[in-house]
């Protein structure tokens, strides 16, 4: 019975040692965020950087950037229409983890001009067209 209690002691010790605050996971969420936000930026300028003897690209690179970013932030208001404290004190984490996704997609998205196709892909458009 004491070795019971020990563990269940032990148990709770762990657990209140991973418990967050809503404010800390609010935190987390948000540099999680800026981290991505950051990778993105660094790959935006790679491509720009890689790109620049072909200014048609570049224009227009440009350009679906920042209409990308308009789409996020209509994504975001579509995901989350009421006033923020209508969703509680979640809220920053919610809308955090979600601008993350939405960003992560994006990275992902832009590699392409970084890295390439997979082979035999006839389909290649602007990627490698570096000149």
């Amino acid at each position: 019975m004491k070795s019971l209690f020990i563990a269940l002691l032990l148990m709770a010790g762990s657990i209140a040692g991973v418990a967050q605050t809503q404010a800390e996971m609010n935190k987390q969420a948000g540099q999680e965020y800026k981290d991505a936000d950051k990778k993105l930026n660094t790959i935006y300028q790679e491509i720009l950087k890689k790109y620049t003897a072909n200014k048609t690209f570049i224009n227009n690179f440009k350009e679906a950037q920042r209409l990308w970013v308009q789409l996020r932030d209509a994504q975001l208001k579509a995901m989350y229409p009421e006033s923020a404290k209508s969703y509680g004190s979640m809220f920053p984490a919610c809308k955090s983890n979600y601008l993350t996704e939405l960003t992560n997609q994006r990275t992902e998205a832009l590699r392409v001009w970084l890295n390439g196709l997979p082979p035999g892909e006839t389909c290649t458009g602007s990627v490698g067209a570096t000149q």
